[in-house]
Protein backbone atom coordinates (compact mmCIF):
# COMPACT_ATOMS: atom_id res chain seq x y z
CA UNK A 1 0.00 0.00 0.00
CA UNK A 2 1.25 3.52 -0.62
CA UNK A 3 -0.81 7.04 -0.31
CA UNK A 4 -1.02 8.57 -3.50
CA UNK A 5 -1.26 12.42 -4.09
CA UNK A 6 -4.68 13.59 -4.77
CA UNK A 7 -5.95 15.86 -7.41
CA UNK A 8 -8.62 18.98 -6.50
CA UNK A 9 -10.50 20.21 -9.76
CA UNK A 10 -14.12 20.94 -10.99
CA UNK A 11 -16.31 18.40 -12.18
CA UNK A 12 -17.13 20.55 -15.17
CA UNK A 13 -13.10 20.21 -15.86
CA UNK A 14 -12.81 17.03 -16.58
CA UNK A 15 -16.37 16.14 -17.93
CA UNK A 16 -19.85 17.21 -19.68
CA UNK A 17 -22.86 17.12 -17.31
CA UNK A 18 -25.96 18.31 -19.06
CA UNK A 19 -29.73 17.44 -18.95
CA UNK A 20 -32.18 16.17 -21.68
CA UNK A 21 -34.31 17.85 -24.65
CA UNK A 22 -37.71 18.32 -23.05
CA UNK A 23 -40.29 16.00 -23.62
CA UNK A 24 -43.92 16.26 -23.58
CA UNK A 25 -46.65 14.49 -21.55
CA UNK A 26 -48.04 14.14 -24.93
CA UNK A 27 -45.29 12.52 -26.83
CA UNK A 28 -45.58 9.54 -24.69
CA UNK A 29 -46.35 6.13 -26.89
CA UNK A 30 -47.67 2.82 -25.88
CA UNK A 31 -43.84 1.15 -27.17
CA UNK A 32 -41.21 2.28 -28.42
CA UNK A 33 -37.76 3.92 -27.21
CA UNK A 34 -37.71 3.39 -23.32
CA UNK A 35 -38.32 7.00 -21.22
CA UNK A 36 -36.41 7.20 -17.82
CA UNK A 37 -37.51 9.18 -14.76
CA UNK A 38 -36.01 9.81 -11.38
CA UNK A 39 -37.08 6.53 -10.01
CA UNK A 40 -36.20 4.06 -13.13
CA UNK A 41 -32.28 5.08 -12.27
CA UNK A 42 -32.30 5.21 -8.75
CA UNK A 43 -34.34 1.12 -9.30
CA UNK A 44 -31.36 0.91 -11.93
CA UNK A 45 -28.64 1.64 -9.28
CA UNK A 46 -30.15 -0.11 -6.87
CA UNK A 47 -30.79 -3.52 -8.51
CA UNK A 48 -34.79 -3.60 -8.10
CA UNK A 49 -35.63 -2.24 -11.75
CA UNK A 50 -38.37 -4.14 -12.79
CA UNK A 51 -39.54 -2.72 -15.84
CA UNK A 52 -40.27 0.64 -18.31
CA UNK A 53 -43.78 1.75 -18.28
CA UNK A 54 -43.13 5.16 -20.56
CA UNK A 55 -42.00 5.23 -23.97
CA UNK A 56 -41.59 8.07 -26.89
CA UNK A 57 -41.59 6.65 -30.46
CA UNK A 58 -38.74 5.86 -32.67
CA UNK A 59 -38.91 9.06 -34.75
CA UNK A 60 -38.94 11.92 -31.85
CA UNK A 61 -36.25 9.51 -30.77
CA UNK A 62 -34.12 9.70 -33.94
CA UNK A 63 -35.10 13.64 -34.13
CA UNK A 64 -33.46 14.34 -30.51
CA UNK A 65 -30.61 11.99 -30.83
CA UNK A 66 -29.26 13.09 -34.32
CA UNK A 67 -29.21 16.39 -32.31
CA UNK A 68 -28.28 16.37 -29.15
CA UNK A 69 -27.05 12.53 -28.27
CA UNK A 70 -28.36 10.05 -26.25
CA UNK A 71 -26.87 8.24 -23.05
CA UNK A 72 -24.06 5.48 -23.84
CA UNK A 73 -22.65 3.05 -22.57
CA UNK A 74 -20.22 3.73 -19.36
CA UNK A 75 -22.14 7.16 -19.38
CA UNK A 76 -23.17 8.24 -15.64
CA UNK A 77 -27.02 8.95 -14.78
CA UNK A 78 -27.54 11.19 -11.90
CA UNK A 79 -30.86 11.61 -10.06
CA UNK A 80 -31.29 15.09 -9.58
CA UNK A 81 -34.75 15.95 -7.35
CA UNK A 82 -36.27 13.56 -4.50
CA UNK A 83 -35.09 11.91 -1.25
CA UNK A 84 -32.42 10.10 -3.28
CA UNK A 85 -31.24 13.15 -5.61
CA UNK A 86 -27.81 12.17 -6.24
CA UNK A 87 -28.13 8.66 -6.54
CA UNK A 88 -25.59 7.25 -9.76
CA UNK A 89 -25.89 5.09 -12.28
CA UNK A 90 -23.46 4.02 -14.84
CA UNK A 91 -25.02 3.14 -18.00
CA UNK A 92 -24.43 -0.89 -19.33
CA UNK A 93 -26.09 -2.20 -22.43
CA UNK A 94 -29.65 -0.80 -22.15
CA UNK A 95 -29.73 0.21 -26.15
CA UNK A 96 -31.30 3.43 -26.89
CA UNK A 97 -33.29 5.06 -24.41
CA UNK A 98 -33.83 8.78 -23.58
CA UNK A 99 -34.96 10.65 -20.06
CA UNK A 100 -36.47 12.96 -18.70
CA UNK A 101 -35.08 16.94 -17.85
CA UNK A 102 -34.73 18.42 -15.28
CA UNK A 103 -35.32 14.56 -13.06
CA UNK A 104 -31.57 13.25 -14.66
CA UNK A 105 -28.46 14.81 -15.30
CA UNK A 106 -25.98 13.34 -17.47
CA UNK A 107 -22.62 12.88 -17.50
CA UNK A 108 -20.74 12.21 -20.39
CA UNK A 109 -17.25 12.78 -22.04
CA UNK A 110 -14.83 12.38 -19.37
CA UNK A 111 -10.88 12.81 -18.94
CA UNK A 112 -8.94 11.62 -16.60
CA UNK A 113 -11.83 10.84 -14.75
CA UNK A 114 -13.49 7.20 -14.12
CA UNK A 115 -17.58 7.12 -14.70
CA UNK A 116 -17.54 4.01 -12.17
CA UNK A 117 -15.11 5.80 -9.52
CA UNK A 118 -17.12 9.04 -9.66
CA UNK A 119 -20.35 7.07 -9.51
CA UNK A 120 -18.92 5.04 -6.36
CA UNK A 121 -17.34 8.66 -4.98
CA UNK A 122 -21.29 9.67 -5.00
CA UNK A 123 -22.63 7.18 -3.32
CA UNK A 124 -19.97 7.20 -1.10
CA UNK A 125 -20.43 8.90 2.21
CA UNK A 126 -18.61 11.63 1.61
CA UNK A 127 -20.34 12.08 -1.73
CA UNK A 128 -23.51 11.95 -0.19
CA UNK A 129 -22.54 14.94 2.47
CA UNK A 130 -20.90 16.92 -0.40
CA UNK A 131 -23.75 16.72 -2.65
CA UNK A 132 -26.83 17.67 0.11
CA UNK A 133 -24.71 20.47 1.13
CA UNK A 134 -25.03 21.85 -2.66
CA UNK A 135 -29.27 20.94 -3.40
CA UNK A 136 -31.53 23.19 -3.31
CA UNK A 137 -35.17 22.87 -2.30
CA UNK A 138 -36.40 22.18 1.70
CA UNK A 139 -39.54 19.81 0.87
CA UNK A 140 -38.21 19.01 -2.45
CA UNK A 141 -34.04 18.68 -2.70
CA UNK A 142 -33.02 18.92 -5.83
CA UNK A 143 -29.34 19.33 -7.44
CA UNK A 144 -28.54 21.36 -10.13
CA UNK A 145 -26.47 21.24 -13.04
CA UNK A 146 -24.65 24.14 -12.04
CA UNK A 147 -24.15 23.07 -8.63
CA UNK A 148 -22.69 18.89 -9.76
CA UNK A 149 -20.70 21.84 -12.75
CA UNK A 150 -19.00 23.51 -10.17
CA UNK A 151 -18.37 21.19 -7.27
CA UNK A 152 -14.90 20.96 -6.43
CA UNK A 153 -14.05 17.31 -5.33
CA UNK A 154 -10.28 15.75 -4.95
CA UNK A 155 -9.66 12.39 -6.07
CA UNK A 156 -6.61 9.94 -6.56
CA UNK A 157 -4.75 9.78 -9.90
CA UNK A 158 -6.69 8.15 -12.97
CA UNK A 159 -4.63 5.03 -12.46
CA UNK A 160 -5.66 4.49 -9.03
CA UNK A 161 -9.26 5.07 -9.91
CA UNK A 162 -8.59 2.31 -12.13
CA UNK A 163 -7.54 -0.38 -9.90
CA UNK A 164 -9.87 1.07 -7.45
CA UNK A 165 -12.71 0.66 -9.44
CA UNK A 166 -11.65 -3.23 -10.13
CA UNK A 167 -11.21 -3.67 -6.76
CA UNK A 168 -14.64 -2.32 -5.63
CA UNK A 169 -16.49 -4.69 -8.74
CA UNK A 170 -15.03 -7.41 -7.97
CA UNK A 171 -16.86 -7.37 -4.51
CA UNK A 172 -19.91 -5.88 -6.13
CA UNK A 173 -20.52 -8.43 -9.24
CA UNK A 174 -20.27 -11.37 -6.09
CA UNK A 175 -22.91 -9.24 -4.11
CA UNK A 176 -25.27 -8.96 -7.59
CA UNK A 177 -24.64 -13.28 -7.93
CA UNK A 178 -25.46 -14.28 -4.48
CA UNK A 179 -28.61 -12.04 -5.64
CA UNK A 180 -29.38 -13.23 -8.52
CA UNK A 181 -28.62 -16.55 -6.96
CA UNK A 182 -31.33 -15.97 -4.54
CA UNK A 183 -33.82 -14.88 -7.04
CA UNK A 184 -33.63 -18.23 -8.41
CA UNK A 185 -33.80 -20.05 -5.65
CA UNK A 186 -37.13 -18.48 -4.81
CA UNK A 187 -38.30 -18.91 -7.95
CA UNK A 188 -37.75 -22.93 -7.15
CA UNK A 189 -39.55 -22.71 -4.03
CA UNK A 190 -42.57 -20.73 -5.41
CA UNK A 191 -42.53 -23.01 -8.13
CA UNK A 192 -42.68 -26.15 -6.12
CA UNK A 193 -45.83 -23.98 -3.86
CA UNK A 194 -47.80 -22.99 -7.14
CA UNK A 195 -47.17 -27.26 -8.45
CA UNK A 196 -48.55 -28.41 -4.26
CA UNK A 197 -50.76 -25.96 -3.79
CA UNK A 198 -52.39 -23.92 -6.92
CA UNK A 199 -52.25 -26.21 -9.69
CA UNK A 200 -52.40 -29.54 -7.06
CA UNK A 201 -50.18 -31.21 -9.79
CA UNK A 202 -49.44 -34.26 -7.29
CA UNK A 203 -53.22 -34.74 -6.47
CA UNK A 204 -54.64 -34.78 -10.08
CA UNK A 205 -51.54 -37.31 -10.90
CA UNK A 206 -53.17 -39.77 -8.46
CA UNK A 207 -56.81 -38.85 -9.40
CA UNK A 208 -55.38 -39.61 -13.15
CA UNK A 209 -54.60 -42.82 -11.90
CA UNK A 210 -57.19 -43.96 -9.71
CA UNK A 211 -59.90 -42.91 -12.78
CA UNK A 212 -61.21 -39.96 -10.56
CA UNK A 213 -61.92 -38.06 -14.37
CA UNK A 214 -63.50 -41.45 -15.52
CA UNK A 215 -66.53 -40.88 -13.09
CA UNK A 216 -69.95 -39.09 -13.83
CA UNK A 217 -69.21 -35.73 -11.98
CA UNK A 218 -70.49 -32.74 -12.98
CA UNK A 219 -66.31 -31.04 -12.27
CA UNK A 220 -65.30 -27.26 -13.40
CA UNK A 221 -63.77 -26.45 -16.63
CA UNK A 222 -60.79 -25.35 -14.57
CA UNK A 223 -60.62 -28.57 -13.23
CA UNK A 224 -60.45 -30.63 -16.65
CA UNK A 225 -58.02 -27.98 -18.34
CA UNK A 226 -55.66 -28.81 -15.52
CA UNK A 227 -55.82 -32.35 -15.35
CA UNK A 228 -55.47 -32.37 -19.40
CA UNK A 229 -52.29 -29.95 -19.31
CA UNK A 230 -51.21 -32.24 -16.76
CA UNK A 231 -51.58 -35.38 -18.86
CA UNK A 232 -49.75 -33.88 -21.28
CA UNK A 233 -47.10 -33.01 -19.09
CA UNK A 234 -46.96 -36.76 -18.21
CA UNK A 235 -46.23 -37.92 -21.64
CA UNK A 236 -43.45 -35.57 -22.14
CA UNK A 237 -40.04 -37.48 -22.18
CA UNK A 238 -38.57 -35.19 -19.27
CA UNK A 239 -41.17 -35.97 -17.08
CA UNK A 240 -40.12 -36.63 -13.21
CA UNK A 241 -42.66 -37.71 -11.21
CA UNK A 242 -42.60 -36.83 -7.66
CA UNK A 243 -41.35 -40.19 -4.97
CA UNK A 244 -44.05 -42.87 -4.41
CA UNK A 245 -43.26 -41.73 -0.60
CA UNK A 246 -44.39 -38.32 -0.97
CA UNK A 247 -46.85 -38.67 -3.50
CA UNK A 248 -48.89 -40.82 -1.18
CA UNK A 249 -49.67 -38.32 0.75
CA UNK A 250 -50.99 -37.00 -1.29
CA UNK A 251 -55.73 -37.42 -1.68
CA UNK A 252 -56.60 -39.06 -5.61
CA UNK A 253 -59.62 -36.97 -5.47
CA UNK A 254 -61.21 -33.85 -5.43
CA UNK A 255 -63.76 -31.99 -3.47
CA UNK A 256 -66.49 -29.16 -4.07
CA UNK A 257 -66.54 -26.28 -1.91
CA UNK A 258 -68.75 -23.54 -1.82
CA UNK A 259 -66.39 -20.87 -2.91
CA UNK A 260 -66.29 -20.89 -6.28
CA UNK A 261 -63.19 -18.73 -6.73
CA UNK A 262 -60.85 -21.09 -4.71
CA UNK A 263 -58.96 -24.31 -5.71
CA UNK A 264 -59.79 -25.19 -9.34
CA UNK A 265 -62.88 -23.74 -10.13
CA UNK A 266 -64.83 -24.48 -6.63
CA UNK A 267 -62.62 -28.02 -6.64
CA UNK A 268 -60.58 -28.77 -4.07
CA UNK A 269 -58.39 -31.81 -2.93
CA UNK A 270 -60.13 -34.32 -0.89
CA UNK A 271 -59.82 -33.88 2.84
CA UNK A 272 -58.24 -30.22 3.00
CA UNK A 273 -59.26 -27.77 5.25
CA UNK A 274 -60.98 -24.54 3.39
CA UNK A 275 -59.79 -21.40 5.63
CA UNK A 276 -59.57 -17.79 5.27
CA UNK A 277 -55.66 -16.93 5.69
CA UNK A 278 -56.86 -14.93 8.91
CA UNK A 279 -57.97 -18.38 10.51
CA UNK A 280 -54.84 -20.48 8.73
CA UNK A 281 -52.38 -18.05 10.22
CA UNK A 282 -51.71 -14.87 12.82
CA UNK A 283 -51.72 -11.31 11.19
CA UNK A 284 -49.95 -8.76 13.22
CA UNK A 285 -50.21 -11.12 16.54
CA UNK A 286 -48.55 -9.37 19.81
CA UNK A 287 -44.80 -9.48 20.73
CA UNK A 288 -43.53 -8.50 24.09
CA UNK A 289 -40.64 -5.68 23.66
CA UNK A 290 -40.43 -3.34 26.10
CA UNK A 291 -39.93 0.26 25.43
CA UNK A 292 -36.33 1.89 25.15
CA UNK A 293 -34.36 -2.26 24.75
CA UNK A 294 -31.83 -2.19 22.39
CA UNK A 295 -33.31 -4.71 19.57
CA UNK A 296 -32.85 -5.65 15.80
CA UNK A 297 -34.55 -3.43 13.69
CA UNK A 298 -35.85 -3.17 9.82
CA UNK A 299 -36.48 -0.89 8.07
CA UNK A 300 -38.84 -0.68 4.59
CA UNK A 301 -35.80 0.00 2.80
CA UNK A 302 -33.97 -2.44 4.05
CA UNK A 303 -36.75 -5.47 2.70
CA UNK A 304 -35.64 -7.25 0.07
CA UNK A 305 -38.18 -7.13 -3.75
CA UNK A 306 -36.17 -11.02 -4.76
CA UNK A 307 -35.35 -13.20 -2.53
CA UNK A 308 -36.84 -13.67 1.24
CA UNK A 309 -33.27 -12.59 3.24
CA UNK A 310 -32.98 -9.26 4.76
CA UNK A 311 -29.64 -7.72 4.40
CA UNK A 312 -29.48 -4.21 6.22
CA UNK A 313 -30.08 -4.86 9.79
CA UNK A 314 -29.59 -2.66 12.59
CA UNK A 315 -29.57 -2.57 16.73
CA UNK A 316 -31.40 0.55 18.56
CA UNK A 317 -33.66 1.10 21.46
CA UNK A 318 -37.46 0.31 21.30
CA UNK A 319 -39.44 3.44 20.96
CA UNK A 320 -42.32 2.01 18.81
CA UNK A 321 -43.21 0.01 15.74
CA UNK A 322 -44.47 -3.22 14.85
CA UNK A 323 -42.81 -6.17 16.61
CA UNK A 324 -41.70 -9.48 15.27
CA UNK A 325 -40.56 -12.77 15.61
CA UNK A 326 -38.11 -15.49 14.35
CA UNK A 327 -39.56 -17.04 11.41
CA UNK A 328 -42.41 -14.37 11.06
CA UNK A 329 -42.47 -12.96 7.11
CA UNK A 330 -42.75 -9.35 7.24
CA UNK A 331 -44.94 -7.78 3.91
CA UNK A 332 -45.13 -4.34 3.05
CA UNK A 333 -48.63 -2.85 3.24
CA UNK A 334 -47.53 0.81 1.82
CA UNK A 335 -47.81 1.94 -2.15
CA UNK A 336 -45.11 0.78 -3.97
CA UNK A 337 -43.35 -0.89 -2.12
CA UNK A 338 -45.80 -3.46 -1.20
CA UNK A 339 -46.05 -3.28 -5.71
CA UNK A 340 -42.23 -3.43 -5.56
CA UNK A 341 -42.18 -7.23 -3.76
CA UNK A 342 -41.05 -6.17 -0.83
CA UNK A 343 -41.39 -8.91 1.80
CA UNK A 344 -38.80 -10.73 3.86
CA UNK A 345 -38.00 -14.15 6.57
CA UNK A 346 -37.01 -12.75 9.68
CA UNK A 347 -34.29 -15.37 9.88
CA UNK A 348 -31.41 -13.14 11.97
CA UNK A 349 -33.30 -13.49 15.47
CA UNK A 350 -32.87 -16.13 18.39
CA UNK A 351 -35.83 -18.21 19.43
CA UNK A 352 -36.85 -16.10 22.40
CA UNK A 353 -35.46 -13.04 21.01
CA UNK A 354 -38.02 -9.73 19.82
CA UNK A 355 -37.37 -7.23 16.87
CA UNK A 356 -39.01 -4.56 15.36
CA UNK A 357 -39.39 -2.19 12.40
CA UNK A 358 -41.17 -0.49 10.15
CA UNK A 359 -45.54 0.69 11.46
CA UNK A 360 -45.89 -0.65 7.73
CA UNK A 361 -45.36 -3.58 7.81
CA UNK A 362 -47.55 -6.72 7.85
CA UNK A 363 -47.08 -9.40 10.32
CA UNK A 364 -47.96 -13.04 8.91
CA UNK A 365 -46.99 -15.98 11.22
CA UNK A 366 -47.31 -19.85 10.80
CA UNK A 367 -47.93 -22.45 13.22
CA UNK A 368 -47.69 -26.10 13.64
CA UNK A 369 -49.60 -26.71 10.59
CA UNK A 370 -48.41 -24.14 8.58
CA UNK A 371 -44.70 -23.39 8.02
CA UNK A 372 -43.05 -20.26 7.12
CA UNK A 373 -41.81 -21.53 3.82
CA UNK A 374 -45.27 -21.40 3.13
CA UNK A 375 -46.57 -17.90 4.25
CA UNK A 376 -43.20 -16.94 2.63
CA UNK A 377 -44.33 -18.20 -0.70
CA UNK A 378 -47.60 -17.12 -0.49
CA UNK A 379 -47.00 -13.77 0.20
CA UNK A 380 -45.07 -13.32 -3.10
CA UNK A 381 -48.15 -15.22 -5.08
CA UNK A 382 -49.39 -13.67 -7.91
CA UNK A 383 -53.08 -13.78 -7.13
CA UNK A 384 -52.86 -13.61 -3.64
CA UNK A 385 -50.71 -10.40 -3.95
CA UNK A 386 -53.48 -8.77 -6.88
CA UNK A 387 -56.23 -9.30 -3.70
CA UNK A 388 -54.18 -7.39 -0.98
CA UNK A 389 -53.58 -4.78 -3.67
CA UNK A 390 -57.49 -4.62 -4.28
CA UNK A 391 -57.86 -3.52 -1.12
CA UNK A 392 -55.78 -0.75 -0.32
CA UNK A 393 -57.10 2.75 0.50
CA UNK A 394 -56.26 6.20 0.88
CA UNK A 395 -54.67 9.13 -1.21
CA UNK A 396 -52.63 8.58 -4.46
CA UNK A 397 -49.30 7.51 -3.00
CA UNK A 398 -50.45 6.49 0.30
CA UNK A 399 -52.43 3.94 -0.01
CA UNK A 400 -52.10 1.26 2.49
CA UNK A 401 -53.57 -2.41 2.64
CA UNK A 402 -56.68 -3.10 4.84
CA UNK A 403 -56.28 -6.32 7.15
CA UNK A 404 -59.82 -7.11 6.69
CA UNK A 405 -58.50 -8.44 3.10
CA UNK A 406 -57.45 -12.01 5.36
CA UNK A 407 -60.58 -12.35 6.11
CA UNK A 408 -62.16 -12.82 2.66
CA UNK A 409 -58.90 -14.88 0.55
CA UNK A 410 -59.11 -18.34 1.21
CA UNK A 411 -57.15 -21.64 0.94
CA UNK A 412 -56.92 -24.82 0.73
CA UNK A 413 -54.63 -26.08 3.72
CA UNK A 414 -53.16 -29.76 3.30
CA UNK A 415 -52.29 -32.30 5.91
CA UNK A 416 -49.69 -31.99 8.46
CA UNK A 417 -47.60 -34.93 6.86
CA UNK A 418 -48.12 -32.56 3.68
CA UNK A 419 -46.84 -29.23 4.82
CA UNK A 420 -43.85 -30.78 6.60
CA UNK A 421 -43.40 -32.91 3.19
CA UNK A 422 -43.04 -29.29 1.40
CA UNK A 423 -40.88 -27.50 4.10
CA UNK A 424 -38.34 -30.36 4.18
CA UNK A 425 -37.92 -29.40 0.39
CA UNK A 426 -38.22 -26.05 0.41
CA UNK A 427 -35.83 -25.05 3.46
CA UNK A 428 -32.65 -25.92 1.55
CA UNK A 429 -33.03 -23.08 -0.30
CA UNK A 430 -34.15 -20.72 2.12
CA UNK A 431 -31.02 -21.65 3.77
CA UNK A 432 -28.76 -21.35 0.80
CA UNK A 433 -30.60 -18.12 0.73
CA UNK A 434 -29.79 -16.93 4.19
CA UNK A 435 -25.50 -18.04 3.58
CA UNK A 436 -25.66 -15.82 0.06
CA UNK A 437 -27.27 -13.00 2.07
CA UNK A 438 -24.89 -13.40 5.06
CA UNK A 439 -22.19 -13.69 2.73
CA UNK A 440 -23.44 -10.25 0.87
CA UNK A 441 -23.49 -8.41 4.09
CA UNK A 442 -19.67 -9.24 4.60
CA UNK A 443 -18.71 -8.09 1.20
CA UNK A 444 -21.24 -5.22 1.65
CA UNK A 445 -19.03 -4.14 4.99
CA UNK A 446 -15.29 -4.51 3.27
CA UNK A 447 -16.30 -2.44 -0.02
CA UNK A 448 -17.66 0.11 2.28
CA UNK A 449 -14.57 -0.09 4.43
CA UNK A 450 -12.28 0.04 1.32
CA UNK A 451 -14.25 2.77 -0.35
CA UNK A 452 -12.92 6.10 1.84
CA UNK A 453 -9.91 4.40 1.88
CA UNK A 454 -9.68 4.59 -1.68
CA UNK A 455 -11.35 7.84 -2.23
CA UNK A 456 -8.97 9.49 0.08
CA UNK A 457 -6.28 7.98 -1.51
CA UNK A 458 -5.01 5.99 1.59
CA UNK A 459 -5.01 2.87 0.04
CA UNK A 460 -3.85 2.09 -3.50
CA UNK A 461 -4.21 -1.55 -4.96
CA UNK A 462 -1.06 -2.45 -8.25
CA UNK A 463 -3.08 -4.76 -10.42
CA UNK A 464 -1.21 -8.02 -9.63
CA UNK A 465 -2.94 -7.53 -5.71
CA UNK A 466 -6.26 -6.35 -7.78
CA UNK A 467 -5.78 -9.76 -9.89
CA UNK A 468 -4.76 -12.01 -6.29
CA UNK A 469 -8.10 -10.63 -5.09
CA UNK A 470 -9.89 -11.33 -8.09
CA UNK A 471 -8.96 -15.17 -8.22
CA UNK A 472 -9.74 -14.91 -4.07
CA UNK A 473 -13.17 -13.91 -4.67
CA UNK A 474 -13.97 -16.50 -8.24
Amino acid sequence: MARTNLESFRLKERCSIKSSKRIFAREYVDFGIPFWRSKDVIDKSLGVFDSFDLYISKERFGEIADKFGSPRKNDLLISSVGNRAGQPYVVQDEGDFYFKDGNILWVSEFENLDPEFLAYWLKSSNGQLTLSSIMIGSAQKALTIDALRNLEVSMPSYSAQLNAVKSLKLLDCKIALNRQINKTLEQMAQALFKSWFVDFDPVIDNALDAGFFEQDLELSDELLRRAETRKAVRESADFKPLPENIRQLFPAAFEECSEPSLGLGGWVPNGWSIKCVSKAISINPKVSLAKNTIAKFVDMKALPTTGYSIEEVIEKPFTGGIKFKQDDVLLARITPCLQNGKTGIVDFLSDNEAGFGSTEFIILRGNKNIHYSYIACLARHEQFRQHVMQSMVGSSGRQRVQNGCFDNYQIAVPCIEVMNSFASLALPSFKKLKENTNESITLSRLRDTLLPKFISGELRLSDSEVDTADEVLA
